[in-house]
């Protein structure tokens, strides 16, 4: 009898919840539009039209077919905007969740692994984080370094470190007791 990689039992069941794949093809979709924008994009998302300000979506009354979802107030095509918006988002994202994963991993295995007084630290300054308002320190963390892109991405990334944390070390912990 044939035996499933880990890879192919995986996709066998991931295939099996319509919900994880409806979710992996918007995410596709997303990651394609964001990597194919200069090529699908209507027009450059910071060219103006002054021609065309404020029109509506071209479906309302005045909508012009050649400005799908309509132009802004100093003529930029909105559909445009939008999908050079999403390599933005995407790769706001992508950072966000590589350091949050980053950090959060390394704190949870060393305070997992070492334990004592330094998984204590760990632990109140996570237990400190979580009792915050996700929203109320991602503007806090934001105000402190000044409003960018890059610190928003680290704030939102800072706040995510507590899941990562918490998680990782439950599993050192598991491990550790295993293997003893």
């Amino acid at each position: 009898m044939h035996q499933k990689t880990p890879l192919q039992e995986f996709w066998f069941y991931f295939k099996q919840n319509r919900g994880a794949l409806i979710g992996l093809i918007f995410i596709l979709i997303v990651a394609l539009i964001s990597i194919l924008a200069p090529y699908i994009a209507p027009f450059d998302p910071t060219e103006q039209n002054r021609t065309a300000l404020l029109l509506p979506p071209a479906w309302y009354e005045g909508g012009n077919p050649a400005y799908l979802l309509g132009t802004d107030d100093i003529g930029r095509d909105i559909l445009s905007r939008i999908i050079y918006g999403t390599r933005i988002s995407v790769f706001a994202g992508f950072i966000i969740v590589l350091l949050s994963c980053a950090f959060g991993t390394s704190l949870g295995l060393i305070s997992g692994y070492y334990g004592g007084v330094l998984d204590t630290i760990i632990i109140r300054l996570i237990d400190i984080m979580l009792a915050i308002p996700n929203l109320l320190l991602t503007i806090v963390v934001v105000s402190i370094l000044e409003p960018s892109l890059a610190n928003a991405t680290l704030a939102i990334a800072v706040v995510s470190i507590p899941s990562y944390v918490r998680l990782t070390r439950a599993a050192m912990m598991n491990e550790k007791i295993v293997i003893m």
